[in-house]
């Protein structure tokens, strides 16, 4: 039996502070401190906005945001090459460029799906910084 956490999945703490320098400002219910501790909300605030605290998005409130923001389509892939050894890689579209660059796809295999888009939202969020 599979054990599945019914819980989305937070980015990491250094991807939320990734997403704060690119200009997330959507209301989220956790936050990290400085420290990188994740604190619960009962209310959906832009924690962003404060010197002392991060929004901590899930990954797919954060890939919404770049697909729908920056027209960054990111998402993981499972490789079916690697089947015995349950290998994830993720990959990157930029949804208004019409060339090579267009398409990015990992060559970094990850042991989960959840790795993979996180790997994945950095490399996304690292575009919008050039």
């Amino acid at each position: 039996m599979v054990n599945i956490n019914i819980c989305e999945q937070f980015v990491l703490f250094d991807t939320a502070k990734l997403l704060k320098e690119a200009g997330f400002a959507v209301p989220c219910f956790n936050q990290y401190t400085e420290r990188g501790t994740i604190w619960h909300c009962d209310c959906p605030e832009n924690f962003n906005k404060s010197q002392c605290a991060t929004s901590c998005p899930t990954q797919a409130l954060a890939a919404r945001w770049l697909r729908e923001v920056h027209h960054i389509n990111v998402y993981a892939c499972f490789d079916y090459e690697k089947f015995e050894e349950r290998k994830w890689f993720f990959t990157r579209e930029h949804t208004m460029v019409n060339d090579d660059s267009a398409v990015y796809c990992s060559i970094t295999n990850y042991n989960s799906y959840e790795e993979a888009l996180e790997a994945g939202l950095k490399h996304g969020l690292e575009l919008i910084k050039k």
